[in-house]
């Protein structure tokens, strides 16, 4: 308790210390389904809206450069949010909390809706991806564009998945006890950032791993993860659907990959190509977390993207509701 204690004093400062720096930016906590989702945002909802779904094991603090950037160059409003469990939000137990990329893509859902949102373009990374296509799947026509980095709805990109026998296959068709176990002990052996010991080998950076090891050792957020690990296997089921509502979607499409990524691998970036010949597909000398890596770079790119295809994203297009 006094590491876990230690980690949110620090947390804590790093946040403050993050908000004097960054203006543009504003932070906050919405009721949703009676749980309290932490989302930061900044620019007038009135301008084309882009929603920012973050990846495991990390949070909206992966995407706080890269919006601050886009929204001091354009007119556009940014908003992320942190899933239950993740970054600064509500962590339930997973008794009280079905811890579901279903659920969560709902409760995704529920907070777009609270928050006045209904026609947005979409930046996914890892988990962001199923949660994101679920949203797509059950409205596309509130999505204005697609923008995907290192997260895969083809099994090209994610070879420790692309064996039915083995180990992740096998969990997700019958829970493995002892790689829940595995995942326990991981994530209870982790320490805070400190000058000797630690290694950050995907460049997320001091501030991000300390909220991300202070999210997941509060009591009952390895279990809730772990749950969520398992339903994974659901979205790999869910592939051949979102590929197909992809190429019927013909919207604009910008894929951005950190060709260092070990789990995420290249072939996941061209793989959208075949569903969406339409899309731009910018390999980036970085990592899993390019957003924290390079962010100049990504919301250059971004930025791009989104002012060539401008009239395209506003709220009055046809779709908005």
């Amino acid at each position: 308790m006094k590491l876990f204690s230690l980690l949110l004093g620090l947390v804590a400062f790093c946040a403050a210390a993050t908000t004097t720096r960054a203006a543009a930016l504003h932070q906050g906590w919405q009721e949703v389904d009676g749980l309290h989702l932490f989302y930061r945002e900044a620019g007038n909802p009135a301008d084309p809206t882009v929603v920012f779904l973050h990846g495991n094991p990390l949070s909206s603090i992966m995407y706080v450069q890269v919006m601050e950037n886009l929204v001091a160059h354009q007119r556009l409003h940014v908003i992320a949010v942190d899933y239950p469990s993740f970054g600064y939000s509500d962590a339930p137990s997973h008794e009280a909390y079905r811890y579901t990329f279903d659920h969560v893509a709902q409760t995704v859902a529920d907070f777009l809706k609270a928050r006045g949102i209904s026609r947005y373009s979409l930046y996914m990374q890892d988990y962001g991806v199923p949660v994101g296509f679920r949203l797509i799947s059950a409205n596309p026509q509130a999505i204005a564009a697609i923008i995907v980095q290192n997260g895969v709805i083809h099994l090209d990109g994610f070879p420790s998945a692309q064996d039915p026998k083995g180990e992740l296959r096998r969990h997700w068709t019958t829970r493995n006890p002892a790689l829940d176990q595995r995942r326990a002990g991981y994530a209870r052996s982790m320490t805070y950032p400190q000058a000797s010991g630690w290694e950050d080998e995907d460049h997320a950076g001091p501030d991000a791993t300390l909220l991300m090891i202070a999210a997941i050792q509060r009591p009952g957020v390895i279990e809730a993860r772990n749950d969520l690990w398992f339903d994974y296997g659901t979205n790999v089921q869910h592939y051949p659907a979102w590929q197909a509502a992809l190429r019927k979607m013909k919207v604009p499409v910008l894929v951005l990959w950190g060709k260092r990524d070990q789990f995420f691998t290249m072939p996941g970036a061209f793989a959208y190509l075949r569903d969406a010949p339409q899309a731009e597909v910018h390999i980036l000398d970085s990592t899993h977390f390019a957003t924290l890596d390079m962010p100049d770079e990504v919301a250059e790119l971004v930025g791009g993207f989104l002012s060539k295809h401008h009239a395209a994203l506003l709220p009055t297009q046809v779709g908005d509701k």
